[in-house]
């Protein structure tokens, strides 16, 4: 794995690269897939600290020895804050509507702590190449996981995945298929993948872009495998080679790959537009639910559209848990579930700072991710969990540095 930015910030003898300590923080996040082997040091809260501890061992591994613990206000820093005005403001409406005390609010809303990820992450200054590494690595390890699961090895404690109150069909079909926590970094290692090929055609950026399709494929998430599949068209009906000769040929070839792929995986993506399409008209399908719940009947007033209703403990209510029987999860419908929680201001600093990764003369890859998080709020971009946070703060942090939104110019080849 490849150093950083700055090869002389090393002030303690530990020389780990930023790519290596990326990937830790993105293992930590999702308290390491809940590994077996070590599966009673990944409850949440351990995770948790470790994740707070880890970020404060990067201030020291790469920050000069005078400037410890001098994280100054940045400018970029404000969708954190914005985020965080919203949470505070949820503990009202969750007082008044539950009686739950501001303690109790606090303490549920721990997971927003982890945005604290961002400040950190300026302090590192990790390269884009870096944060690619890292989660290439990520997803090839979460792909290590999700397939020995999948074959019947018991690698994985589930007890961690599956709410045992739940009924089981809305858990799972015939056949259970479990998605870990963190399969959106397969999504994106995608999306560096064809950039690279985008601006190079070659055979090692060709396989890797194939590779992380394959395995976006193998994950099968709509949402991310039908956003992705756009992505992979428009980059190969796109990507020009050193002649035109070299282009014609890319572009006949681009249709004989999508043929093959098509060819040999139709019964499955007919499996897939026909499930969702059904789904889409089952007035009980779970997000239909999900949506029905939190845009009509989860706030009792205007008001509490903009703030949002809290997030609640068991301990003040049991409404979380009668809504997760009943298969309604915030989770389920990305932005809105986001908004019933926490309000609309974080919703406005997501969307503001996805539309930035959209300016003419952005990186491909930083386009790619900024319509991954507007199309996935519909379904998965629910940033209140560690790790859909670490990826809005490493998306926020890829923002403020590669994309020209300061100077109106397009960052370097060697930036991207």
């Amino acid at each position: 794995m490849g150093q950083g930015l700055d090869k002389k910030e090393f002030p303690i003898q530990l020389q780990l690269s930023k790519s290596a300590y990326l990937l830790i923080l993105m293992l930590i996040s999702v308290c390491f897939f809940h590994f077996k082997a070590i599966a009673k040091y990944t409850d949440f809260d351990i995770c948790l600290i470790a994740f707070f501890l880890w970020l404060i061992l990067g201030h020291f591994l790469y920050k000069p020895l005078g400037k410890w613990l001098s994280i100054s206000l940045h400018r970029d820093y404000w969708p954190m804050y914005l985020f965080w005005l919203g949470v505070v403001i949820s503990f009202f409406p969750a007082r008044s509507l539950f009686g739950q005390s501001f303690r109790a609010s606090f303490v549920v809303s721990r997971n927003m702590l982890t945005l604290l990820a961002l400040p950190f992450l300026f302090v590192i200054k990790p390269s884009r190449q870096d944060i690619e590494k890292a989660a290439k690595w990520f997803s090839v390890i979460l792909l290590v996981f999700s397939i020995l699961d999948a074959m019947g090895i018991p690698i994985i404690d589930r007890s961690f995945f599956i709410d045992e109150d739940r009924p089981r069909k809305l858990i799972a079909d015939d056949e259970f298929v479990m998605l870990l926590p963190g399969f959106q970094w397969v999504g994106i290692s995608l999306c560096f993948c064809l950039d690279r090929l985008k601006k190079v055609f070659s055979t090692r950026n060709l396989l890797s872009s194939l590779f992380f399709f394959a395995a976006v494929f193998l994950l099968q998430n709509r949402t991310m495998l039908f956003t992705c599949a756009v992505f992979f068209v428009y980059t190969f009906f796109t990507v020009k080679g050193k002649t035109p000769k070299q282009t014609a040929v890319i572009r006949y070839g681009t249709l004989l790959i999508i043929a093959l792929i098509i060819g040999t995986t139709i019964p499955q993506w007919l499996k897939l537009f026909q499930e969702t399409s059904s789904q889409l008209g089952d007035d009980q399908y779970n997000r239909i639910l999900a949506y029905n719940y939190f845009l009509f009947q989860a706030c009792p007033s205007a008001i509490y559209y903009f703030t949002g209703t809290g997030m609640i403990s068991a301990h003040a209510s049991s409404i979380m848990k009668d809504l997760m029987y009943a298969g309604i999860h915030n989770s389920d419908v990305g932005f809105v579930g986001l908004w019933n929680h926490y309000g609309i201001l974080p919703v406005i600093a997501t969307v503001i700072v996805a539309v930035k990764g959209l300016k003419k003369g952005s990186p491909l890859y930083l386009k790619f991710n900024a319509l991954f998080i507007l199309i996935g709020g519909a379904t998965i971009a629910c940033f209140n969990t560690p790790d859909k946070i670490l990826w809005l703060c490493t998306f926020i942090y890829l923002v403020s540095v590669y994309s020209p939104i300061r100077t109106g110019k397009s960052v370097s080849k060697e930036q991207h």
